[in-house]
């Protein structure tokens, strides 16, 4: 297996985007392109995209704006942009993309998006992107317009006091507050990440994981909510595209596999004719850190294999 490391620019004009390849020391059958989820990075996904390089397929993902080795300065961690941050997050979506289809032309490209990652990815199959072979939607949830709406004008009405404490735990307490509440008595504050502890402990030991988001980039990360649940986009979605619906039963970002089920029906209704979903037992959030983690990686390789 060889590994490397490149930056790209941003399409914000100023940054440069961290991007990770893991690729087989012979041919490839594939190339899967990583979307990470919020406050984490894409070195946490080695296990899987090394277990994916000795089934013969090649890995690219990158560090979003603001987060892991794509920041260079501190005070960047958590912050897309003061505005069009996420334009920005899809947009580099697209970048990666063209890199990597001319890095390795000619085979089978696929996406797979987490948590965060799949919003960002739907957003950005609603653009008609370069030539795919399927998408990888996981960790996902789909939320009611009005309360993303009212999620925005909170955070705008927060702006004023951006330089004190408490809007950040207004904020954390709206997104993350109950999460943890199914998996009671808590160990930690991230016990609905995963079922294995070494996971969570090693989440919370990771200094890359440990900072906040910007009121601007909760923002952000409504509007990419708001947009990924609406009806009508999810119409530009191309019906043929194979897509595959992966989350734990029991993670709460998905409402515990309702927002998963709603989403596969919605994409049904209009018409997407290649969906499977798999919703793996027992599974919390990050279903590649989970202890039944090898179900996930083989199921994931069937369905690229498959496709």
């Amino acid at each position: 297996m060889k590994t490397g490391q490149e930056t790209i620019q941003s399409s914000n004009g100023k940054d440069q985007i961290y991007v990770k390849i893991w690729q087989p020391e012979g041919p490839s059958k594939g190339v899967l392109q990583l979307i990470h989820g919020m406050i984490e990075h894409i070195e946490r996904y080695d296990p899987f995209a090394r277990y994916l390089v000795s089934k013969g397929f090649t890995v690219i993902g990158h560090d979003h704006l603001g987060h892991g080795q794509t920041v260079t300065d501190q005070k960047a961690y958590g912050t897309f942009g003061e505005s069009k941050g996420a334009d920005y997050l899809v947009a580099d979506v697209g970048l990666v993309h063209g890199f990597a289809a001319e890095r390795f032309p000619n085979l089978p490209y696929y996406v797979l998006g987490h948590s965060m990652g799949s919003l960002v990815l739907r957003n950005y199959l609603f653009q008609k992107p370069q030539p795919l072979n399927g998408a990888i939607i996981m960790g996902t949830t789909m939320e009611p317009a009005a309360k993303m709406t009212s999620a925005m004008l909170l955070t705008e009405s927060l702006m004023p006091f951006r330089q004190q404490a408490w809007p950040y735990r207004v904020m954390e307490n709206l997104v993350f507050g109950q999460h943890n509440r199914r998996f009671q008595p808590n160990r930690t504050t991230k016990d609905w990440l995963s079922s294995d502890p070494q996971q969570v402990d090693a989440y919370l030991a990771d200094p890359h994981t440990q900072f906040h988001f910007s009121l601007n980039a909760y923002r952000d990360l409504f509007l990419l909510t708001k947009k990924a649940s609406d009806p009508q986009l999810l119409q530009k979605i191309d019906p043929k595209l194979p897509l595959l619906l992966i989350s734990g039963k029991e993670d709460p970002v998905g409402h515990y596999g309702k927002s998963v089920r709603k989403l596969a029906a919605c994409l049904n209704q209009q018409g997407q004719r290649n969906l499977t979903v798999y919703l793996l037992e027992g599974g919390r959030h990050e279903i590649l850190n989970e202890t039944n983690k090898q179900i996930v990686f083989h199921e994931i390789v069937q369905w690229l294999e498959s496709n």
